[in-house]
């Protein structure tokens, strides 16, 4: 599994060969949300790469800026912001995906010293209005890139970025459809790998990999060898290493609704008719996360379509230490899933990978009633 390495050990730092490559000849920008259209900036031969901050070890700079009731995946990465860790960034863009990502923001914009730097407003509700509004929020960040870099991003090159993309999740489609058999053919921090890996290689190239990657598993054994198939849902995580805790205990994550998973690729962007309206619609409208207003029963139904087609035996709903808005879903759902009869476990953490023995803990003893459901 030449290709399936790759990812994974792409997925192992915030920096790749590919970022180096690209670096040599063009810019590169550090995104923070899925509600960022990617394809603006790819269309300005720019390679937008989503903000990681793998190997975060502690975060002495960032405290000095953020509480310590802020998101630990913020104060992370501006911990690693602030320690030049993102040398190879030539701008960044932010928007109001959470309280804490904006506030984040603020500090990159006034002591980071990147050279470039915007910020996106996105709605938080799905209507005409809220759609106009971030069809001009989309134009006024193509124009200031167009600004910024003297560039020109014609509309041709908005419709090629558009067409890449939906071709790269056409196939992340097709690897995490190879899920549903009984005995799939990549676990679930193989396939986290893989989406991590992806936020920060080429498009272009991207699709020869995914390619690859697809013919070298028909040959591959499947995972066989578990205890349950579980979805995970929940708010940020990057982190396979977590994922593989619950897999060597048996619980293999066969499903997620994650923005480092299904939320990433899920929904294509239409590419008849005006390409800026149609980033619109496909960003605002894609599989909701929990900072979209309203959007709470098209969230439980998106995850039972999946416990149903995926055949899952259970839900890890994973959710980081004071995340506002996954806080308040998770206590939605547990009550919902208890009342539709499908077994939850809820886990709290932090972004670096901590309490491990606790954890395994718990996930032993959610798997043991699974199980013995069964009997």
């Amino acid at each position: 599994m030449k290709t399936l390495q790759l990812f994974i050990e792409a997925s192992h730092s915030i920096s790749n060969s590919w970022i180096d490559s690209w670096k040599d000849k063009g810019y590169i920008l550090g995104y923070f949300c899925t509600h960022v259209p990617e394809e603006v900036v790819y269309a300005a031969d720019i390679l937008p790469v989503r903000i990681r901050a793998t190997g975060c070890s502690e975060t002495s700079l960032a405290d000095a800026y953020l509480s310590s009731f802020n998101c630990s995946f913020v104060r992370c990465s501006l911990e690693m912001a602030l320690g030049k860790k993102y040398h190879f960034l030539d701008g960044v863009v932010s928007c109001n995906s959470c309280d804490h990502i904006r506030r984040g923001y603020d500090v990159w914009k006034h002591k980071v010293g990147i050279p470039y730097k915007h910020f996106l407003q996105v709605p938080r509700i799905i209507n005409d209005e809220a759609l106009g509004t971030f069809r001009h929020e989309i134009g006024g960040m193509k124009e200031s890139l167009e600004e910024y870099f003297n560039i020109d991003i014609s509309e041709e090159k908005l419709r090629e970025s558009i067409n890449v993309y939906n071709d790269v999740r056409k196939l992340m489609k097709e690897l995490y459809g190879t899920r549903k058999n009984g005995s799939p053919k990549i676990s679930g921090s193989e396939f986290m790998s893989v989406i991590t890996a992806s936020t920060a290689i080429p498009k272009h190239q991207l699709k020869l990999l995914l390619n690859q990657l697809l013919n070298e598993l028909v040959d591959r054994e499947g995972h066989s060898n578990y205890r349950a198939r579980l979805m995970i849902v929940g708010s940020f995580l990057d982190d396979p290493n977590y994922i593989q805790i619950i897999e060597n205990l048996g619980g293999l994550i066969v499903a997620d609704a994650l923005c480092y998973g299904s939320r990433y690729f899920w929904d294509l962007v239409e590419e008849k008719g005006d390409p800026i309206n149609n980033l619109a619609e496909r960003y605002l409208k894609k599989v909701p996360c929990a900072r979209m207003i309203g959007e709470h029963d098209n969230r439980i139904k998106y995850v039972m379509d999946t416990v149903k087609e995926f055949d899952v035996d259970g839900v890890v709903f994973q959710r980081m230490k004071f995340c506002d808005f996954w806080g308040g879903e998770c206590f939605m759902f547990r009550r919902e899933l208890k009342e539709r009869g499908i077994p939850f476990l809820e886990l709290e953490r932090e972004y670096i990978l901590s309490g491990v023995e606790a954890m395994k803990t718990r996930v032993q003893a959610f798997l043991e009633s699974i199980e013995a459901r069964r009997l």
